[in-house]
């Protein structure tokens, strides 16, 4: 039986899709609208057939293979980090210590070798002393009573050690970078008895040393102690310029400081320039030498 106009305005048959334009839709008023076959529509692609996608290509992201993570693998082969080879970085490190010592040898502490018995028994030779430098860099002034490095200030060592001939040797070499201690022929250590400003005196052999009229009591650390001879090199007075220090030895009988190159040379003699000085003692290493029983 044909179907008639009338029948035409009845509309689609429940369930049944119409096509407009060639896409799929539904009667609102039947009562299947809605159900899970017809809310995906299926679009119709070249040559009427329905796909997955709207422009009926495949979609690429449908047929990619998943990774571990859920991610997407970075493409190219992964970058290692250059490393330098191993002697490079010992040299490298060799290098970086050495500045490193020079710098703490330049500016905070250097230690230094004792090569005689005049501050004994404070040090003795053979020892070794460590110095701060940091004070004087910063503008410390000396004080009385410190334990100095100074340069000898008036050829006080003339003839008492050897010249250097200045032939680069390893053990200076050593030392300018602060690995072994300083042996530089022109270094003294002395304690200091009188700043500028001070009148020191020695009336008698046997002592005191008079400071500013007051005898001093330096059987603390002075050879023999009570028993030594603070004032074994003469009797003397001086006032102490501006911009100098007076320096003894604490073993007078065996010391050439201040007292010994003022009364045998006079003049400006015995005298130190502060700006002679190195540092003062902050720490003594006697193990070291070969007649201590740790050493030896």
């Amino acid at each position: 039986m044909a179907a008639t106009d009338s029948d035409a305005a009845l509309g689609p048959e429940p369930g049944v899709p119409y096509y407009r334009n060639g896409v799929p839709e539904y009667d609102p008023g039947v009562s299947n609208f809605g159900t899970e076959a017809a809310t995906e529509p299926l679009a119709a692609g070249p040559g009427g057939d329905a796909t997955g996608s709207l422009g009926g290509e495949p979609d690429p992201a449908e047929n990619a293979t998943p990774t571990r993570g859920g991610g997407r693998r970075a493409a190219g082969k992964k970058v290692k980090k250059k490393r330098f080879p191993a002697w490079l970085e010992i040299i490298g490190y060799v290098v970086v210590s050495l500045v490193l010592t020079s710098l703490i040898k330049t500016f905070l502490v250097q230690m230094y070798y004792i090569p005689s018995p005049s501050m004994e028994p404070t040090t003795y030779k053979g020892d070794r002393v460590f110095v701060d430098k940091l004070s004087h860099w910063a503008g410390g002034a000396p004080t009385r009573g410190q334990v100095i490095v100074f340069h000898d200030p008036h050829n006080w060592m003339a003839g008492s050690v050897p010249a250097n001939s200045g032939a680069l040797n390893l053990p200076d070499m050593l030392a300018a970078v602060g690995i072994l201690p300083d042996q530089h022929d022109d270094l003294l250590i002395k304690r200091i008895i009188g700043v500028a400003g001070d009148t020191i005196e020695c009336k008698s052999a046997d002592g005191p040393v008079y400071r500013n009229g007051q005898a001093l009591d330096e059987s603390s650390y002075i050879m023999n102690g009570k028993n030594g001879r603070p004032c074994a090199n003469g009797t003397y007075k001086v006032v102490v310029p501006q911009g100098n220090l007076w320096v003894l030895g604490d073993n007078r009988e065996h010391s050439g400081d201040s007292s010994w190159n003022y009364t045998k040379r006079g003049g400006d003699a015995g005298y130190v320039p502060t700006g002679n000085v190195v540092g003062h003692v902050i720490g003594v290493v006697s193990w070291l030498r070969a007649d201590h029983p740790a050493g030896s």
